[in-house]
């Protein structure tokens, strides 16, 4: 089975909340955020103690979830992260007779929607491979919330972002699709055929604030509209100059398209993912998988990362 997928890129900090007093004044509120030494720690404590069968249960604010540790050692750690599914609406259908089955379980079994993370040990940054229905990476701030707060220790979960995508959509190799979207007034649309309506027709519409135009530059297919970055900076500022909300499509050169959003953009890396139908393999090919992408494209990850 052959499927692509997106990971991102998110970094687990740790920090010990501290009260501030000073006289006359009320007390403020500070952050003294752990080393990765002190980080390992507390993972270091958790995997020797508070494991059952690989297993923790992470309690935040809408129920439980489970983090499993798959495999650890100095360098990484490779876990699920997963939560009970309602199996009323699901069940089992032969693809051939189309006979539906119902799922068998024990009294003490529940069905579980999980994903999989990679943790750098080194700097804490964590490969995640989102999937639908699966809990999200800021569950995994709520582990160090369950077991540490009585030392007053809370975690952050926070997306590995790009505030400004130009420089690296200038290395790309080939860059595609350009979208962003105007904001007109309604008494300064060009014509009412421009928004695919006759002037008897708009004349009906009523209290309209403004229009919302979406402009796509698409280039053709398997070609870069632009030679060798050439002129891209010129064009996105000045798109940018217009609106902020530009989107643009870009690849490496053995790569895979990807959206990026020129300012403020969540970074991520679209790979190819080829699944056995053994769950074992499958398991395999994912750890390979986040663990390759992560190391081919550290520098480029942690270069828009927090220092410690």
């Amino acid at each position: 089975m052959e499927t692509y997928k997106n990971i991102y890129f998110h970094k687990l900090d740790v920090y010990k909340r501290l009260f501030l007093k000073k006289k006359g004044k009320a007390d403020t509120f500070a952050k003294n955020y752990l080393d990765s030494k002190g980080k390992n720690a507390l993972f270091d404590e958790i995997i020797n103690n508070k494991l059952t069968n690989n297993c923790i249960v992470i309690k935040d604010e809408i129920g439980s979830k489970n983090l499993e540790i798959l495999q650890h050692d100095q360098n990484y750690i490779f876990a699920k992260i997963g939560k009970y599914q309602d199996i009323i609406s699901v069940q089992l259908r032969n693809k051939k007779t189309y006979e539906p089955e119902e799922i068998s379980r024990t009294v003490d079994q529940e069905l579980e929607i999980f994903t999989y993370l990679l943790i750098d040990r080194k700097n804490f940054v964590i490969s995640f491979l989102k999937e639908h229905a699966a809990p999200p990476i800021r569950t995994l701030q709520y582990l160090i919330d369950n077991n540490f707060s009585n030392r007053d220790l809370f975690g952050e979960v926070s997306g590995v972002i790009v505030e400004d995508a130009i420089p690296l959509l200038k290395d790309k190799d080939t860059v595609g699709t350009i979208s962003y979207r105007l904001t007109v007034p309604s008494d300064h649309i060009l014509s009412y055929d421009s928004l695919g309506l006759s002037q008897e027709e708009f004349i009906h519409l009523r209290n309209q604030k403004h229009a919302e135009i979406e402009v796509k530059l698409v280039a053709e297919r398997n070609k870069s509209a632009f030679d060798k970055g050439i002129g891209i900076e010129k064009v996105l500022k000045k798109i940018l100059g217009i609106t902020k909300k530009v989107k643009v499509r870009a690849k490496d050169e053995n790569g895979y398209m990807q959206t990026y959003n020129v300012v403020e953009s969540l970074l991520t890396k679209r790979e190819k993912f080829e699944f056995d139908r053994d769950s074992e393999q499958i398991q395999t090919e994912i750890y390979n998988k986040l663990k390759t992408t992560y190391e081919s494209n550290k520098q480029e990850i942690i270069d828009y990362v927090r220092e410690e």
